[in-house]
């Protein structure tokens, strides 16, 4: 049974902030290894943009999508794959609460709302790391790109959120979507 305070974390996911959403240099395969240990190196990243508060980094190879978000917040971060909005988004959440523990949840999009993900979408995630230093959150992923990057796509859509406190629940401070060309 879904919370309907769960539902509510990513719901303005749906709205684009101007200047946000947009078109970039397209991701080609690199060689580059990524230590996924929540501790982002921009030079590891094939593409980087900075937004309000938050950076993206995407590098692609052919074993491995790297995916990390790095924001000015001490509560939660948030990354999602496969649409512009958060319906039919494969949604990436975690913070570090007050105890210092991890919390990341992998959801599903599903209109305004998101829900936890079966097996076959945690078998996607290779790896996966968040960290909390001086008053920055980051949330590094290595996913499996045959799930998330289909023969002949044109671009990889991407959505991405951070929140001021360490719960799923409160929405967000900042949002925004990308259109990823891929090379």
């Amino acid at each position: 049974m879904r919370s309907p305070a769960l539902n509510l974390a990513f719901l303005p996911f749906v709205l684009f902030v101007p200047g946000v959403f947009g078109q970039a240099k397209p991701l080609a395969l690199s060689s580059n290894k990524i230590a996924i240990n929540g501790v982002v190196k921009s030079s590891d990243y094939s593409f980087s943009q900075t937004y309000d508060g938050l950076t993206l980094y995407v590098n692609r190879t052919s074993s491995v999508l790297d995916v990390a978000v790095v924001a000015d917040t001490t509560g939660w971060v948030g990354v999602g794959l496969g649409s512009l909005t958060m319906d039919g988004a494969t949604i990436f959440m975690g913070f570090i609460g007050p105890d210092g523990k991890v919390s990341f949840k992998p959801q599903a999009g599903s209109g305004h709302s998101h829900h936890d993900v079966g097996s076959d979408v945690r078998a996607t995630i290779i790896s996966f790391a968040i960290k909390e230093v001086a008053g920055k959150t980051t949330l590094q992923l290595a996913l499996r790109p045959a799930a998330y990057i289909k023969r002949g796509q044109p671009i990889l859509p991407i959505i991405f959120a951070f929140g001021t406190r360490k719960s799923f629940l409160p929405l967000h401070a900042f949002h925004g979507a990308l259109s990823l060309p891929l090379a």
